[in-house]
């Protein structure tokens, strides 16, 4: 036997003894800090523990990749990063397969929390946040002083779309935190909101498309009040940014993890999802952004420092005047209220 086949020889008996390759399993998630923590924190060690192989995506916009994805047969990720009240429309729309309840155990999540199709894994506030060389630290102690803008005159960043608005604008005109989605449901509720919107619209310097986009507009102090997300928000403070927040107000959300229908490892995203979801890993996530964990054991055993405790838009002490999303309004109105919005904005 030449030397050359003896090395091609042992190449192959090698190849055949060795375990097959991990399998690729593609999760889409937000940029960002939040998507650095979901990668650090979730997936990559979640992964790890099951012996696959992750792949990592980010999307500003993982609704309308979801649509085009699954809309057109090409479906290319396993595991959808998603707020829950897209989660709920991408359900009603038929876009994602129904969790595996033989994988995704959901029973210890809080009551009310679970969803068969978008497994809840944090929780959020859309706040008020401000630059501080403008106001101190006396910023809006409410949406009706955010709308202010004699009292507080300056340049407004919003996002640019309508959940949370909607909500925030209602609040802003006076409407109780529990009757806000009673008051959306009226006749003329979604215009009545679309309208406060409008007021403010000449005041608006930036409409923002992402989380990351709205922490560096804080930190840069391109607009002196900010409609973000209370994790957007803490990370440009510790970023250095002059910076301040309320979660007085706040609109509570939450994100999940759904499997677009047609998606090429369904299985295997399943496993992915219930392990990224366990206590620890959700608690670990509050070392990168500070969204707190849907897990409630999460919150056990000194997971999370007390002092981190504190910047969670769901602790006890933060969580005062505040508006939970109703995901269900949102998956039956969601396009309804986008269209009101995109045609106030196009006005």
């Amino acid at each position: 036997m030449t030397k050359l086949l003896q090395i091609s020889t042992l190449i192959l008996a090698l190849s055949a003894a060795a375990p097959a390759c991990a399998q690729s399993v593609t999760i889409t998630t937000a940029g960002g800090d939040y998507g650095t923590g979901i990668k650090e924190a979730m997936w990559a060690p979640a992964g790890k523990a099951l012996g696959l192989d992750v792949r990592g995506e980010t999307q500003s916009d993982s609704m309308a990749a979801l649509r085009l994805q699954v809309s057109s047969g090409n479906v290319t990720t396993d595991i959808m990063h998603l707020a829950s009240g897209e989660g709920a429309q991408a359900a009603d729309l038929g876009l994602l397969e129904p969790l595996d309840e033989t994988a995704v155990d959901q029973k210890a999540l809080p009551a009310g929390a679970g969803s068969k199709f978008c497994y809840p894994f944090s929780s959020y506030g859309t706040v008020m946040a401000w630059n501080t060389k403008t106001y101190g630290q006396n910023g809006p102690k409410d949406w009706a002083e955010f709308w202010d803008v004699k009292k507080f005159p300056g340049r407004r960043a919003l996002r640019a779309n309508a959940q949370d608005l909607l909500e925030a604008a209602l609040l802003s005109e006076g409407v109780a935190p529990g009757k806000v989605y009673d008051a959306l449901s009226e006749p003329g509720g979604i215009k009545r909101a679309i309208d406060r919107l409008a007021e403010l619209k000449p005041n608006v310097a930036v409409w923002w498309t992402s989380g990351a986009q709205s922490a560096q507009i804080l930190k840069d102090g391109e607009a002196d009040l900010v409609e973000t997300w209370n994790g957007r928000a803490q990370s440009a403070k510790d970023d250095g940014g002059a910076v301040a927040y309320t979660f007085h107000s706040s609109i509570i959300g939450t994100d999940c993890l759904a499997v677009p229908k047609g998606a090429p490892h369904k299985q295997d995203a399943m496993k992915l999802i219930a392990a990224m979801a366990s206590p620890e890993r959700e608690a670990k996530l509050t070392d990168y952004i500070t969204y707190g964990p849907m897990n409630p054991a999460a919150y056990a055993g000194g997971k999370i420092p007390a002092a981190k405790m504190a910047l969670l838009a769901t602790a006890p002490d933060n969580a005062v005047g505040v508006v939970y999303s109703n995901a269900a309004w949102w998956a039956k109105h969601g396009d309804e209220a986008q269209t009101a919005f995109d045609a106030m904005m196009n006005q």
